[in-house]
Formats: C-alpha cells, structure tokens, sequence
C-alpha cells in the first residue's frame, strides 16, 4: 500500500475521473471551468430528506407497514449518513397509497423481484402510475402510463466532467420529433400538474406555476445555463449558436502534482479525508457505531454465512440448489433496456432460440455440470430456488468453472406465473433480498444459489397455455399491444 499515489501506480480509466467532484483523484491535467446543471435539472431529488425508503427495502416497508435502517444509501453522501439511524413512516406519516416511477425496472434490476411483485399487489396500493419511454417490466403494473420521449427526441442541454481532461457543455438537439403520443418528462408532468388544478383546484391551485416556476422547457435549460458556472464571456446564445463549448486546461496544470501523489510523498501533511487521514484498513468508526455487526466487520474477511446469507456452495442449501449463479450486467443491453434491440439480437450469445420459436436468455455451463444434469446446448431448462424459477436456454462452455453458471440480469420480465416463474429469464426475479447487512442496506444480488432441470417448452405450454399463447416477435420480443387497454378500449 506504501506505493498508492507514486508515479506509475495509480489507477488508469478512461471514465469518472471526477465522480463525486473529487478533484484531488484526478492524474490528467485538471481543466479551468467544472460546470455544473443540477439548475437546469427537473428529476430526482437529491436531497437528504427523512422521508425516504432505499430501493433495497421498498417491499418490504409496504407490505410489513414498517422499516428502520441506517444511512440514505447514496454513495455520494457524507460518510458519516451511514450512521445515522431512519425508519418509514416517519412519526405522524402515514403508509405509501401511491406509487409514481419513471424508472420501472425493479423487478429485472433490484432484489428479489418476486416479493416486489407481491408488493404492488398489497391492498395498501390503490394506484400505479409510470412514466416510461418503453413497455419495460414493471409498467406492466401501471393504471395509467404516460408515454415519454426517448434522449434522441428531446432538446436538452448536458455537460461532462468525468473525462479527465477536457470539461464541456454541449447542446443536444433532438435527432427526430417525439413519437406517436410520447412527449418529455417535464411535459408529461405539467399535465398531470393541469388535471390535478382541473379536479381538485382547492387543494391545488398554482400548482402547474409551482412546478414550472413561471418557465418553458427551453428557459429552465437556460437558467440552468446561466447558473452552471460558465465563464462570463460565453452566453446562452452562442453555445446554442456552436452547440458545444470546452474548457481549456487550468494555468499551471504542469506543476500541480498528479492524483495522490502529494499524499504518497508526504502523507503527515497532505492527509485523506478518512478519520485518520491515511489508507485505512480497519475501520474505527464502524467497530465503534456498530461492534455487534459480524457482517459489515470493521475490516475485510471471508464470512460464509449471516444475517440472512446463505448463497455459499458449501452451505446446506446448497444441497437443494447446487449452483452458484453469477448474474453480471448484460453484454448485449443496459440492465433490462435494448432487450428488445433486434441488432443485439443477431448475436448468437444474446439469446438462443428455443424449439418454440421463442428467443431464451442464455445459461452457460461448465461442460462437466452439463454432464451432470444431462443437457446439451440448445437444451431450455428451468433455473429455481425457493424464492421462484425462470426459464433459460443452456450454452456450454469451458469459460465457466465447474459449480457455477452464468446468466445475464435485466431480461424482459415475462412471467408465466405472477410472483412465481419467469419465461424469459429475469434472473432478479428469484435472487435474495437480504441486504449488506442488518445496519447496511446494501443490494447484494451478483452471485446466487440455483438449481436446473430440463424442460419441455410444448408441455409447459400445455400446462400455462394462457402464458404461452401470447402474441410474440421472435426478432424483438414481447409486444406491448397485448397489455395495453387504450382510452378507446376502456
């Protein structure tokens, strides 16, 4: 560890070199001008309020009416908000009725989506509504969805600091207009914010002005422009008028020193921001805040099992599920989004058609396991545990150790039993939804215990003939048509 910060040992990237605006991290040459457009920014709240629930813990709060937990689980937060301690409801609060998302992915992307699932079924929700640019998993649960735009329809204004070397701020004109009804998020909004002054003006009254604050798209862009720090010289106009602008690097960047170099050369006086300003191994603020937690320990080890934990090969599950699922990001999309992308569906590791016609996400295997189990590839087999099952198409191969298979996360949920067996290989739907551990809300879903058996498909269509009959494109998948009741259907 004595070698961090000297030359020729820090960590090369080509992405994120000032995530989270730490500069000193930074080894290229530092630019003048970091800009920053959170004024011009009409999405999530990024404030750390106390009524909040971690995505981690969302079921869970609805259907038990009650969670505590520590931290607001944001990993650019103070260091010292993992200590403190938070709970839903707030006192005097009462419990969710509502749910309004405009990022309906949990059930391909968080943990255990099958108990989400269960979730949005409680009594306690008595409305779903999404706003989405795709008919993605759980829109499938929505009342009413607003159909938004893609980033290629939308005028929008963005910058980059995380590259390095060269801070910028550009103008994003929109590639194509907005398609059939879809228009952007901050549209689809005002019109809700419209309805609710329409049917209930009592209540709220100015609530469109509160939300737009007088503006139009475009004048929010360009008072997040005007309150960016940009150089004085540069107005809105001309970066319209050139669409983009960059930073030139700041005088002197040759004698400032590169990453951690400073820290490497004289660690008593250019200390880390950690308790005692060097690289800590043991932590003396987590043994004292929380000496009991033999997960989260105050320093790394191996733990086979705890606080819920029990996704080991050499554990007793492991004897009812003896394979360790690694479920990594997607090669062939982003989490659940492009599934449907036909491009990527011309490789041949993207899915694997199955003898009904159907594209299966494929499990690749060890050709001893394969032996095993008796599958061969092409094989579709049903990948379970006791929290569900989905249906993959095996793919063997020597690049997977023996013990484990490998499936892709972020499928297309399309369940052939709700709550219960997935078609298309939603591998999240049946992965642990245990956290860190009991004083860290963590998602921990990478790695899993599994089972397969070899399937029919013509007989599971027997036995599901609802789920398998639906209408379906081989080159893209599920068609949203066949969930959708239209205002004229209605």
């Amino acid at each position: 560890m004595q070698a961090v910060g000297m030359p020729g040992r820090h960590q090369f990237r080509f992405m994120e070199y000032l995530l989270f605006g730490m500069d000193e991290f930074n080894p290229l040459p530092r630019s003048e001008t970091y800009t920053n457009l959170a004024y011009a920014f009409h999405g999530w709240d990024f404030s750390l309020g106390e009524s909040f629930i971690p995505q981690t813990l969302l079921p869970q709060a609805i259907k038990e009416k009650h969670q505590d937990w520590y931290g607001h689980v944001l990993c650019g937060a103070p260091r010292a908000d993992q200590f403190n301690h938070y709970e839903y409801p707030i006192p005097g609060a009462k419990p969710i009725k509502m749910i309004w998302t405009d990022t309906p992915c949990w059930s391909a992307c968080w943990n255990h989506g099958h108990l989400f699932e269960d979730a949005l079924l409680d009594e306690d929700i008595e409305f779903v509504l999404v706003q989405h640019p795709w008919m993605e998993n759980n829109t499938l649960w929505a009342d009413i969805i607003l159909p938004t735009a893609t980033t290629l329809e939308c005028y929008d204004i963005g910058n980059d600091n995380v590259n390095g070397q060269y801070s910028c701020l550009y103008v994003q004109e929109n590639a194509v207009d907005f398609q059939g009804e879809a228009t952007s998020d901050f549209d689809a909004v005002v019109r809700v914010a419209k309805a609710m002054e329409r049917l209930f003006p009592e209540r709220y009254e100015g609530l469109v002005e509160e939300y737009t604050q007088g503006m139009t798209q475009e004048e929010h862009l360009e008072y997040g422009f005007e309150h960016c720090g940009a150089p004085e010289e540069l107005s809105w106009e001309q970066l319209k008028d050139q669409d983009f602008w960059m930073s030139p690097t700041r005088d002197g960047w040759e004698t400032e020193t590169a990453g951690l170099l400073d820290f490497a050369r004289d660690p008593e006086h250019n200390k880390l921001s950690t308790p005692t300003g060097k690289i800590e191994i043991y932590s003396q603020t987590l043994a004292a805040k929380f000496p009991d937690d033999k997960i989260r320990a105050p320093y790394p080890q191996w733990i086979e099992s705890g606080d819920g934990h029990d996704e080991r090969i050499g554990g007793e599950r492991a004897k009812s599920y003896p394979f360790l699922l690694m479920s990594n990001h997607p090669r062939w999309r982003v989490h659940a989004n492009n599934d449907d992308n036909t491009w990527m569906r011309e490789f041949e590791t993207c899915k694997i058609e199955g003898p009904d016609g159907y594209k299966y996400e494929p499990i690749w295997i060890n050709p001893v396991d394969a032996v095993k189990v008796n599958v061969k590839d092409g094989d579709i087999v049903k990948m379970y545990n006791e929290r569900g099952a989905v249906l993959g198409a095996i793919r063997i191969s020597e690049r997977i150790i023996p013990g484990a298979i490998y499936q892709d996360h972020g499928a297309r949920v399309d369940s052939i039993v709700i709550g219960e067996f997935d078609r298309a290989g939603a591998n999240n739907l049946i992965c642990p939804s245990n956290t860190t551990s009991k004083n860290a809300p963590g998602e921990v879903t990478n790695s899993f215990l599994v089972n397969i058996d070899k399937v029919d498909v013509f007989e599971l269509a027997k036995q599901y003939p609802e789920a398998f009959s639906k209408v379906y494109d081989k080159d893209t998948g599920q068609i949203a048509e066949t969930v959708i009741i239209t205002d004229e259907e209605a």
